[in-house]
């Protein structure tokens, strides 16, 4: 592999001002808009409201979370030599796992240049791995139990390795011959319990699935880890850490669960051990790039971190710093999301075919309301990534993204075992993942996306208003996630491979990817990264002075000028009176009287006639 030794840059003082300041500005600008939704002017069908602004102030909560682990961003200083340390560095082999992978793995261990024992924790005790620990003068260890999966196959090793320090690498990471040099001289400070590195892969190119779960990693590995730095609250990743073993010991060796490393890193916190982070690239292992895989990693992830939520955090809470407790107590949180994403789609299809509209905004003027808390997530998250590692690992994270949401029932069902107690079994991701996909996995995505597109026409036969149609394109978006997400497991990537007259035909397209990219790269993502700041106070500024004038920021209702004129427009390319938005109407003629009846709002109604 690539070895990259030296870290990100650390940040200037310039560059810290700028993004404390351009986050500041996005709180701001998310706390004037929760406050106007939070009025109870803008209160329509209630229940719909108030379901709808939970998972509105769930999204800012978990933007604030992130822009959090922005603002202390540090890289710390390369550590100098001052003694030799023992070395142990272990991996694991699970039944079924590639020979050719562990086989790699293990050559890149022996060949890493500072002196260490290399071990091989063997799960088979396969005959054929044994021979090749003892060509390449591997330990090769095994046990007849598997008790405590993971965990418990890593503290078997450490009932026989004495070294100082212990690595842990998954099978699926090379290692560079430089990574222990870039690590272990971290340790002449003996507060520090572990070290933790970037976890980067290999195979992006594989699949939509590969590419989009390679994406949710990258701000994470880069400035979020980063500023964990300064709040004392690294988390150990079940790859790439290497752990004091007098720490291990202090807590009885490597800790149990299916988030064993986030539990290990908890147990270590609350010891009195401190951790350190260092963004640098020394590893490549394999994402998941089939849906079966990737779906089984995020129900491991989520349902192991929901456990350590009710039953190691009360328990380690007193120990903990603040930062640590806030910390370990919001990272379970993120798969709540599952349950957010299912009110987005719920809140659509409910509205198109009973007719109720949670809000009672103005949508022309709640866009513009919202146009600088959009900006800020855009912008921020874009001025972050000259801390992200690599060039490739810029950009919008369009395919992370719609993968993250296409996950919701994944998610919820995480949570769902929680409560239920139902324990789902650990097991290693799978790493060969050659084979199709079974289409049932795709069920609940279907689902979905047969409701939205059942809800849209239905709703648009019952009347064309701007309410009606921004619900329907709200229900529109959420029908191509699902067919993204339902395409992406069908890995039409491989097609090429397949048939020789399809990658002749994909020559020009790819040229033009290939130059697109460039572009975003070298100069749009560079551009936004450096205009950041003044690109969101010109929409603080735009969004300021479309909304405000004579009217106020706080009022809702349709204001004067350009405002109403796109009200105006909207309206009649919708074919409806002007008082649609507060009705349903039995006709939709263009600009024909209309006999209307009020829709059923909570502490509102109107009987208003249409024009």
């Amino acid at each position: 592999m690539k070895e990259k030794l030296e870290p990100v840059t650390p940040p200037s003082r310039r560059e810290l001002f700028t993004l404390r300041l351009m986050i500041l500005l996005g709180t701001l600008s998310m706390g004037v808009l929760l406050v106007v939704l939070f009025k109870r002017t803008q209160i329509g069908y209630a229940p719909m409201y108030w379901v709808l602004m939970a998972a509105i102030t769930f999204n800012c909560l978990a933007v604030l979370h992130e822009w959090y682990h922005y603002a202390a961003i540090r890289i710390p200083a390369a550590a100098q030599p001052q003694h030799p340390f023992t070395v142990d560095v272990l991996t694991t082999y699970f039944p079924g796992e590639p020979y050719q992978m562990i086989e790699e793995t293990l050559t890149a261990i022996r060949a890493m240049k500072y002196p260490h024992t290399a071990w091989l924790c063997d799960e088979a005790n396969d005959p054929y791995l044994k021979e090749v620990c003892a060509r390449l003068g591997v330990r090769h260890v095994t046990r007849t139990s598997r008790k405590d999966a993971k965990a418990g196959n890593i503290n078997n090793a450490l009932q026989y390795a004495t070294g100082e320090l212990c690595v842990v690498l998954d099978p699926d990471h090379v290692p560079a011959p430089g990574f222990l040099d870039a690590v272990v001289h971290h340790f002449n400070d003996p507060e520090i319990g572990f070290v933790q590195i970037v976890q980067a892969y290999s195979n992006l190119g594989d699949s939509l699935i590969a590419k989009g779960a390679a994406q949710q990693t990258f701000q994470f590995y880069g400035p979020i880890m980063c500023t964990m730095n300064s709040y004392g609250t690294v988390l150990a990743i079940g790859a790439n850490c290497t752990f004091r073993r007098a720490a291990l010991d202090s807590i009885g060796g490597h800790a149990s669960g299916l988030a064993e490393d986030m539990h290990t890193a908890m147990q270590l916190h609350a010891k009195g051990w401190k951790s350190r982070y260092v963004p640098v690239v020394l590893t490549r292992g394999l994402v998941p790039n089939t849906l079966s895989a990737y779906y089984a990693q995020q129900l491991k992830w989520a349902r192991g971190t929901f456990e350590l939520l009710v039953t190691a955090y009360p328990k380690l809470f007193r120990q903990f710093t603040w930062l640590q407790r806030l910390h370990y107590g919001t990272i379970p949180l993120h798969y709540l999301a599952g349950i957010v994403f299912l009110i987005n789609f719920i809140v659509p299809v409910v509205s198109l075919v009973t007719g109720y509209i949670p809000f009672r905004a103005d949508l022309v003027e709640f866009s513009l309301l919202a146009l600088p808390a959009i900006a800020s997530v855009v912008l921020i998250r874009h001025y972050v990534q000259r801390w992200v590692m690599e060039e490739n690992e810029r950009g919008f994270h369009v395919v992370g993204g719609l993968l993250f949401i296409g996950t919701w029932w994944i998610y919820l069902l995480g949570f769902v075992y929680t409560i239920a107690r139902k324990k789902v079994p650990y097991l290693p991701t799978p790493k060969d993942d050659s084979g199709p996909d079974d289409w049932r996995l795709n069920i609940p995505n279907i689902f979905v996306l047969v409701i939205s597109m059942a809800a849209i026409v239905y709703g648009l036969q019952a009347d064309w208003n701007p309410y009606t149609l921004f619900m329907a394109a709200i229900a529109g978006i959420n029908c191509l996630i699902m067919v993204f997400n339902i395409i992406a497991s069908l890995q039409l990537r491989k097609i090429p491979d397949r048939y020789d007259w399809v990658k002749t035909l994909l020559i020009y397209p790819l040229l033009l990817k290939k130059q697109f990219w460039v572009f975003r790269h070298i100069h749009l993502y560079s551009g936004i990264r450096k205009l950041g700041l003044p690109l969101l106070l010109a929409a603080i500024v735009l969004s300021w002075w479309l909304t405000t004038g004579q009217q106020g920021v706080t009022n809702i209702s349709p204001p004067p000028g350009i405002t109403s004129s796109i009200q105006a427009f909207i309206t009649l390319r919708a074919r409806a009176c002007r008082a649609c938005r507060l009705h349903r109407c039995t006709s939709r003629g263009a600009m024909a009287r209309s006999t209307c009846f009020p829709i059923p709002w909570r502490r509102f109604t109107t009987t208003d006639p249409c024009p």
